[in-house]
């Protein structure tokens, strides 16, 4: 007979919980890494229009021109800070995630001790039994030959 653990589907649920769990942690990851990289290129570009803007303010420019920056520094200020709100929402929907990820896999961890303890406990049975069965065989060997 070999050993069957009592639990072993409550293990395995464990383990398909950790695995969607990690999952779950992976999506939230590349959705705040894709806003992140949305916000880092929306700030590199007002950088680059806020030197253009400085660079041309010292040659001299037309105050249509300057309007046109203006505006187009406001509209991309305004769309930073929707990036920023979108990127702080994402970071803490990763951080969620993570701490669920991490609950799943301690879960799991538990029953996969418990699974490696009930195991040892039945070597050790099974070891025991053998011991017992060996020592009936060496009696009946001592006491047939008297």
């Amino acid at each position: 007979m070999g050993f069957t653990y009592s639990f072993q589907q409550i293990l395995e649920l464990k383990e398909r919980e950790k695995e969607a769990k990690e999952q779950e942690y992976q999506q939230s990851v590349n959705q705040f890494e894709k806003v992140a990289t949305a916000l880092y290129e929306l700030l590199r570009q007002k950088e680059q229009i806020e030197e253009m803007y400085e660079k041309k303010m010292k040659e001299g420019m037309l105050i249509q021109e300057l309007q046109q920056n203006e505006k187009a520094l406001f509209q991309l200020t305004n769309e930073i800070q929707a990036v920023t709100k979108k990127t702080n929402i994402a970071r803490l929907r990763m951080q969620k995630k993570e701490e669920e990820m991490k609950v799943a896999t301690i879960e799991w961890k538990k029953y996969e001790k418990m699974k490696e303890r009930a195991h040892e406990n039945y070597k050790e049975e099974v070891k025991k039994e053998e011991a017992k069965q060996m020592d009936e065989l060496s009696l009946r060997k001592y006491a047939f030959r008297t």
